[in-house]
């Protein structure tokens, strides 16, 4: 039944006259994106049988919860669970759900809930920023995207944190692997005291000398493509800076 409701749902979305009004027709592509991903899922429990709410087919699904008498909606990824932050998005792209969607999503919400960032590794063009970013828009969180070079060092990267961490936003670090190898292991320091805070629920943290408020849904993301592999300026990341993410 859920089945035939979103199918019809789909058919009236495709089939929807919206004129020249462009904006109308970007809620509809987003619209249409999303019930397609919701058809695919709701197959996926019919063909497995599924009955139990802690059956992995179910349980390993980006879940959105309001819980009775609460105003702050709750999002679930197998045992990860995280308040939604209703921070306005615009009417952005949507990234088209695929099973390694999923993958990416359900190692970067484990990550997040074990106090680490996420760590998308692989060649140009695969979408791991556009990944990140659709995580963050499915979060409510403001993402912002940083380009990594040689001509970054601590103190700037600890002025980016400090900004992350006061307004609670996710940066997204793309090509983290061309920075100086003399500066990734005095960042990986200000990553780890950043990550503690939150783990912990600490109230502020100390970066460059100053006490930051700590915001909660603040994370960080790196992105990197391989080193060597015909992509120049690339390192490879020290151990202690490689723990941190996942």
């Amino acid at each position: 039944q859920l089945k035939s409701e979103l199918e019809q749902k789909l058919d009236n979305y495709v089939t929807y006259d919206y004129g020249d009004n462009q904006l109308l027709l970007l809620k509809l592509k987003a619209l249409i994106l999303d019930v397609i991903h919701q058809v695919e899922v709701v197959d996926t429990l019919v063909q497995g049988n599924i009955s139990s709410l802690q059956d992995w087919q179910w349980f390993r699904q980006l879940k959105f919860r309001l819980p009775p008498n609460e105003k702050m909606a709750n999002i679930h990824m197998c045992s990860g669970n995280f308040k939604y932050s209703y921070e306005y998005q615009g009417n952005a792209p949507k990234l088209v759900h695929t099973p390694l969607t999923d993958k990416c999503y359900l190692t970067l919400t484990q990550g997040m809930k074990m106090g680490y960032g996420g760590n998308p590794y692989g060649p140009a063009g695969t979408g791991k920023t556009e990944s990140v970013k659709a995580l963050g828009q499915a979060f409510g969180r403001q993402v912002l995207v940083f380009n990594c070079d040689e001509g970054i060092d601590f103190q700037s990267m600890g002025r980016i944190f400090i900004g992350l961490v006061k307004c609670g936003a996710w940066g997204c670090f793309d090509e983290f692997n061309r920075l100086l190898e003399e500066q990734l292991s005095a960042i990986s320091q200000q990553i780890q005291v950043i990550q503690w805070a939150i783990k912990e629920g600490e109230s502020t943290l100390v970066l460059l000398g100053r006490t930051v408020e700590v915001n909660r849904n603040a994370g960080i993301f790196v992105t990197m493509n391989p080193a060597g592999k015909g992509y120049g300026g690339r390192q490879k990341l020290p151990d202690n800076l490689k723990q941190l993410f996942r």
